[in-house]
């Protein structure tokens, strides 16, 4: 940068002794005197390091893939980066800062001549992304672009998640056919489509994984039910089984002629008492068959509510087997209960057809 004419004041003279301690000045020909008028040859590569720059393109040049942290002063702008109406300031911190999310998904990275690359991969998939970007694109973005640029950047940022894996699956298949030195600029002009495809990609996902997340609940539900409820029949066969027993039991220690002894008395009240016992434990199965069939409902009304009506046809299967055992615990009952009364009758019959003979 050559300035002429310079006239050298009180400040003046501070200025060049701070760009002389830098090694800024590169020419010798001119005295640092108050009153001497001056001509100065200054380095820009210097200037740049003093936060100094002579266009946007310089500032990104130097400072391609870190923000500077110090204040800084672009002169094409003609604005201090903590200006708040240099919109290109924050428009290019944002930019950097997507260049560093797409190094962290990045499987390698690398620089080619002041150029960093960065090979994304997933799967059986790869994409080499050059990270280079020019002022004038950084100046196209606009309000809704940065928006969808923050929203890939905080995607990409995240732990390991599905979404995570989607956007970069989405970002090879999208950039791929790309000419690879276009691919970074492509991205940055058409965000929104990309997002677009990221979002309704995802959307389809969290479909598909909860409709089998859904389904495998109730698959997993329907069994447990189902064995709650023939649980109710296995776990008592062995008491179950007693009932034709012990009617075998009474009807052959039965005296048949001695019909009115005591012990034929005993043997029919002791298998009434019998049919009593095992009439509490058929209580107590009705009830565990329908606490399991309260459970059945109340959870199939929370689908209902959600209007997911249609995923009550796992159910029918469970269904019908409530029917089925609640059936057979009504078949149990009366069997438990025609067995005692039949032998009373029998008893009765033959108590009745042997008094008359006996009389006679």
């Amino acid at each position: 940068m050559f300035i002429s004419g310079v006239l050298i004041d009180g400040e003046v003279e501070k200025l060049i002794d701070f760009l002389n301690d830098r090694d800024i000045i590169e020419n010798t020909n001119y005295e640092n005197k108050p009153g001497e008028t001056v001509d100065l040859e200054l380095s820009l590569s210097g200037l740049n390091k003093i936060g100094y720059y002579q266009t946007k393109d310089d500032l990104i040049r130097k400072n391609r893939y870190e923000y500077p942290t110090d204040v800084f002063w672009v002169a094409q702008l003609g604005h201090f980066s903590d200006e708040s109406i240099a919109t290109f300031y924050w428009k290019f911190e944002l930019i950097i800062r997507l260049i560093d999310a797409v190094i962290k998904i990045a499987k390698h990275n690398y620089t080619d001549v002041d150029v960093n690359y960065a090979l994304i991969t997933n799967d059986d998939k790869a994409l080499l992304l050059p990270l280079i970007c020019s002022s004038g694109q950084i100046d196209a973005l606009v309000a809704v672009e940065l928006d969808q640029i923050t929203l890939v950047i905080n995607v990409f940022e995240d732990t390991n998640t599905e979404k995570k894996l989607l956007f970069i699956n989405e970002l090879i298949d999208y950039l791929s056919p790309v000419t690879e030195t276009e691919r970074f600029d492509t991205l940055l002009r058409t965000i929104m489509e990309f997002t677009d495809k990221c979002q309704n990609a995802y959307q389809y996902y969290l479909r598909d994984f909860s409709y089998n997340k859904l389904k495998i609940e109730l698959d997993s539900k329907a069994l447990e039910f189902t064995q709650k409820i023939q649980g109710v029949i296995n776990d008592s066969q062995t008491k179950l089984v007693t009932i034709p027993t012990a009617f075998v039991l009474v009807f052959a220690a039965f005296d048949f002629k001695d019909l009115s002894s005591v012990k034929n008395l005993i043997a029919v009240v002791s298998l009434f008492i019998f049919a009593v016992l095992i009439q509490v434990f058929l209580n107590n199965q009705y009830s565990s068959l329908n606490f399991t069939a309260a459970s059945i409902t109340a959870y199939k009304e929370t689908f209902s509510q959600n209007n997911i009506i249609k995923f009550q046809e796992k159910f029918t299967l469970v269904d019908n087997e409530l029917v089925k055992q609640r059936r057979r615990l009504c078949l149990i009952t009366w069997l438990l209960w025609l067995i005692p009364s039949s032998l009373l009758l029998i008893w009765f019959v033959l108590l009745s057809s042997y008094h008359p003979t006996s009389h006679h």
